[in-house]
């Protein structure tokens, strides 16, 4: 065997070898020794080897030989009172045998971990803790023929699976970093949903469910998790009907917004994004000349515009929307949430682990005419990322707003006036923010048309495409679902992107921490 070959096997079972020699002797130093003395007896004798098909029998030999050898002139140098080490095995056995036999336990002990519960109960307790049949069906609760067809079957599945190839799968050293979202008429605790950030496994198993069914089996492989491990987190899943199962086999029952699809479709908007973005900043309209007045500076009324147009726009699109895709879905996984009966859509999306900068995406929260309590009034509002530090309205801040906006807080409890003062929405006694009449409400309406009519555009095309892509990339059972969530997921983002856009132009910039750009009140 030429060097050159040879240097090239030794290269590739130098770990191999070193895992040898540390079997046997337990100790690290010994070990690097031992396998010191294989590598040069390796080399010196490659000469005798004709054949280099057998390579891996001759490798093994010559390790057999250096490590009688080695024990051979440890033990004379070592007194004889010195007890005798537990951990030598056996030296009838030979090194390649000991390496077969370790070979095939780890294979054993994967393939347990991969049955499905009631095999590998059924196997446990009969071959590892060493009780009867009929001991095994009374602690399980079945007849003695089942346990005898469980053992049947897994030593079946086992030996078929020792004889596989198995691989980890992509997330079982790289999980992608997963969020759920929904959409409808009784959303239920968001802390349910929220909850798939903190835990990685619930995510990606319904990423790795997503585009076929799989087994259990191939979950396990795919996350690089034990079975037993799994199986809660399955059932979890399936109760809400985020998972279903059919003959055996899981498939994910919710739409995904996948990097592959979040992709494509950013890629089919951007420049169709950004040709409104500055057509947007081009056109004209009368509202400084009007209401400029009313604000600190050019950033607050550019704000408040775009605020506005957006608002005006998602009512234009409404009808369309529900021409092109329906009503809120009354079926499904939302169904079920929150005691059931409520209609809308849940969905998920991954993203990738170095892309993820633990920033919120999209907009964070889009209240498009709460109506107060009272009725003398409705908040209009959008949590836009870039003024996140200084506004982030919620759902219960409403009749607050619409009392400082109408009366200056004074029905308001002083709890509710420390709060608004507090977060700066009022200042000195008054609302600090943009309040309309209903009548100028409808004037602003015809003094924006051109910026609506923009984002209205845009809107469309956006839903229209992004309803496309998600279809396109979905499995076929949930298709018909994936294509509404894609519309009604980028008939919001569309106006995220535009504000973003106009963002990183220059056009919008960031706010001090108690100014409220994109929040108005609009009066009865």
């Amino acid at each position: 065997m030429d060097r050159i070959k040879l240097d090239a096997r030794i290269s590739e079972n130098m770990k191999s070898i070193f895992g040898f020699a540390l079997t046997r002797l337990g100790n690290v130093q010994e070990a690097e020794d031992l396998a010191g003395d294989i590598l040069y007896a390796l080399i010196r004798s490659a000469g005798n080897l004709k054949d280099e098909d057998r390579f891996y029998g001759f490798m093994w030999k010559i390790a057999e030989n250096t490590y009688k050898d080695y024990l051979r002139k440890k033990s004379k140098r070592t007194p004889l009172t010195a007890e005798l080490d537990e951990n030598i095995p056996d030296e009838s056995e030979s090194a390649e045998q000991t390496m077969i036999r370790q070979e095939e336990l780890n294979l054993l002990r994967r393939e347990l971990s991969l049955l499905s519960k009631q095999y590998r109960d059924a196997t446990v307790l009969y071959y590892i803790q060493n009780l009867s049949c009929s001991e095994v069906a009374e602690k399980l609760q079945i007849s003695t023929e089942m346990v005898k067809y469980y053992l049947f079957r897994a030593r079946k599945i086992i030996r078929e699976g020792m004889n596989m190839e198995r691989v980890y799968g992509e997330k079982s050293y790289r999980p992608g970093i997963f969020e759920i979202d929904f959409w409808g008429s009784k959303a239920g605790e968001d802390s349910a949903y929220r909850d798939f950030q903190k835990r990685k496994i619930k995510g990606n198993i319904l990423l790795a469910a997503y585009y076929g069914p799989v087994t259990a089996q191939e979950i396990s492989m795919e996350l690089g998790v034990a079975l037993p491990y799994l199986e809660d987190e399955i059932r979890l899943l399936m109760k809400p009907q985020y998972l279903v199962c059919n003959n055996g086999k899981y498939l994910t029952n919710i739409p995904i917004f996948t990097q592959e699809c979040t992709e494509k479709i950013d890629g089919e908007l951007r420049g169709l994004t950004e040709e409104t973005a500055k057509k947007f900043i081009e056109a004209a309209d009368a509202f400084d000349a009007r209401f400029g007045d009313r604000f600190a500076d050019e950033n607050l009324s550019r704000w408040q515009k775009v605020l506005l147009c957006m608002h005006y726009s998602i009512m234009k699109t409404e009808r369309d929307f529900k021409k092109n895709h329906g009503e809120l879905p009354k079926g499904g996984p939302y169904s079920l949430i929150n005691g059931g009966g409520g209609q809308g859509v849940i969905w998920g999306r991954s993203f990738d682990c170095e892309a993820n900068n633990g920033l919120p995406h999209g907009i964070q929260g889009l209240y498009n005419g709460c109506v107060s309590g009272d009725k003398r009034g409705s908040v209009i509002a959008m949590n836009f990322l870039q003024t996140l530090n200084a506004q982030h309205f919620e759902y219960g801040m409403t009749d607050a707003l619409v009392g400082a906006a109408v009366d200056c807080g004074v029905n308001l409890s002083q709890d509710r006036r420390e709060l608004l003062d507090r977060l700066g929405y009022m200042k000195n006694g008054k609302s600090n923010f943009p309040v309309w009449t209903y009548e100028e409400y409808r004037e602003l309406q015809e003094i924006l048309a051109e910026r609506i009519a923009l984002v209205t555009a845009l809107n469309r095309k956006t839903s229209e495409i992004a309803a496309r892509v998600t279809a396109d990339l979905a499995p076929a059972h949930i298709r018909s679902s994936a294509e509404y969530v894609g519309a009604l997921v980028y008939r919001f983002n569309s106006m995220d992107n535009l504000a973003s856009v106009l963002f990183d132009m220059g056009w919008l910039k960031s706010v001090d921490d108690k100014e409220k750009p994109a929040v108005c009140v609009v009066t009865n």
